[in-house]
């Protein structure tokens, strides 16, 4: 082969090269775009960053140009990271001197303003004389996975919230092993016992229904059966005795999840607590018996018969009015529940989206109140809630609503706000307000409020949204230091 063709050979292998390695370029920087991550190398020597890639670049809003500037000292490089995770970023940095490699999430507030949440990892390069000379860095923005894990935590705490609330319970069980797969903090409740402790008790069905009243056994297992063998749903009311001893009314309902080959293997459901509704269901049986018998006995007094079923009818009604009021406000504090408290707030915004007004939401959390619960007792600690609920209702206006939703959990609606200075005003008297001592039995005890503001329509245009908002915000406060207020997104 000639010198010349030689050398076009190898001309030509240079380009292929070449275009082999501008292929794999634009294939790493897509693939940084797809997993939102970035690489950059650190000269520890000197003390500043020497390369860095697109994806790099990419989470932190600027070009490669603009980082090499913005990020040309170690200074300026913590000057970006959140002042709350400065502290521990330094630390995991500084080991990697000591390990060779380093692995840290932490946020960064970008020139935009907005924070990101970063995972980095990072591996040091030694030279000759064992002296770190070079560090590379791999970042990946996990920001949306952030949120949408905290999004999960809210679900699942409001998920607990609303089977305390309402007594009920979930449950998934495997009929092939007789076994539970999950059972929820709500069931394991209404058991008397913990999540924990029902599950190493029951390894089978005759374990399950072991503590099922004695006269309701054998039906309860026919049910079972059918349930096991047909996969016919379950809808059935039962007797339990709980490890107090104490027998409570549970109404159970379930679906059978099928196999592929369509053999039942799981059963889906839910258990109600409804020993109370039972009870007045019973009471309100024997209250019609009884005036059954008195109308038979009395058949020949007609006007005292009339005077004492007109004096039935309004007790029948006094009893339902007490029924639904039971049903839509706390039994200690007298204030809504949370169902009636949606229900309200879905007529304020309703008359905001009308008048084009603003309405406000407050998610008051108490400060200090597990403390006082602790030390003093239940008792004690609901006169506390009492106290507070008084306070709260004293500072906001008449065309405002507090309720309480669990605990010591409040939210307050604040509709037809002609400004928004008012919800300031509010949030700030009850802060001062309720951080006032308690005197109770010649006991002085203190709690303090975290309250979370969220407005309709800036941040969210349901209940459900509203006192989300307003619930994130709550935990703000909290981790800001409590006794305080603050507005969703500040």
């Amino acid at each position: 082969m000639s010198r010349n063709n030689k050398e076009r050979s190898k001309s030509a292998e240079l380009e292929d090269e070449l275009e082999r390695l501008r292929h794999r370029e634009l294939l790493l920087d897509a693939t940084e775009q797809v997993a939102h991550i970035g690489h950059c190398e650190w000269d520890y020597e000197n003390g500043y960053i020497k390369s860095c890639s697109d994806g790099y670049a990419r989470i932190f809003n600027e070009s490669v140009a603009q980082v090499l500037e913005s990020q040309s000292s170690w200074e300026r490089v913590f000057d970006l990271i959140h002042p709350e995770d400065q502290q521990h970023y330094t630390q995991s940095y500084e080991s990697q001197l000591q390990t060779g490699s380093h692995e840290v999430e932490y946020r960064i507030i970008r020139n935009d303003g907005e924070v990101r949440h970063i995972y980095e990892t990072g591996t040091v390069e030694i030279d000759a004389e064992g002296k770190v000379s070079s560090a590379f860095c791999l970042l990946q923005d996990i920001t949306e996975r952030k949120i949408h894990q905290q999004d999960l935590e809210n679900r699942e705490a409001l998920a607990q919230q609303v089977e305390s609330i309402t007594d009920i319970g979930h449950f998934i069980y495997d009929l092939t092993t007789e076994t539970y797969i999950y059972i929820s903090q709500g069931f394991a409740r209404i058991h008397g016992v913990s999540v924990d402790e029902y599950m190493s008790m029951v390894s089978s069905r005759k374990d399950d229904i072991e503590d099922v009243h004695p006269d309701d056994y054998e039906s309860l297992s026919e049910i079972y059966d059918s349930h096991q063998v047909n996969g016919t749903d379950l809808n059935v009311d039962y007797r339990i005795y709980r490890s107090d001893g104490e027998m409570r009314w549970i109404r159970e309902q379930g679906t059978a999840l099928l196999s592929a080959s369509g053999e039942v293997i799981q059963s889906i459901g839910v258990l109600q607590d409804i020993t109370e509704q039972t009870r007045i269901e019973q009471s309100l049986r024997e209250a019609r018996d009884t005036l059954e018998q008195m109308v038979k006995n009395r058949t020949r007094k007609l006007a005292d018969t009339v005077q004492q079923l007109e004096g039935e009818i309004k007790e029948r009604e006094k009893i339902a009015a007490e029924l639904d009021f039971l049903a839509n406000h706390d039994a200690l504090t007298g204030l809504p529940s949370l169902r009636l408290c949606k229900d309200r707030l879905d007529h304020s915004l309703a008359e905001a989206r009308r008048n084009r007004q603003t309405s406000a939401v407050m998610f008051l959390d108490l400060d200090g109140f597990k403390k006082i619960n602790d030390e003093h007792g239940h008792e004690f600690g609901d006169l506390v809630l009492k106290t507070t609920a008084d306070r709260i209702k004293v500072e906001i206006r008449e065309t405002d609503t507090v309720a309480r939703i669990g605990g010591d959990e409040f939210v307050i609606i604040l509709s037809s706000l002609p400004e928004l200075p008012i919800v300031e005003r509010i949030a700030s008297s009850l802060i001062r307000q309720i951080a006032q001592p308690v005197h109770i039995a010649k006991v002085q005890v203190s709690v303090s409020a975290s309250i979370g503001i969220s407005l309709y329509p800036e941040n969210g245009a349901t209940a459900e949204e509203l006192i989300r908002s307003a619930d994130k915000a709550m935990y703000q406060i909290k981790h800001q230091g409590k006794n305080n207020f603050g507005f969703s997104g500040s």
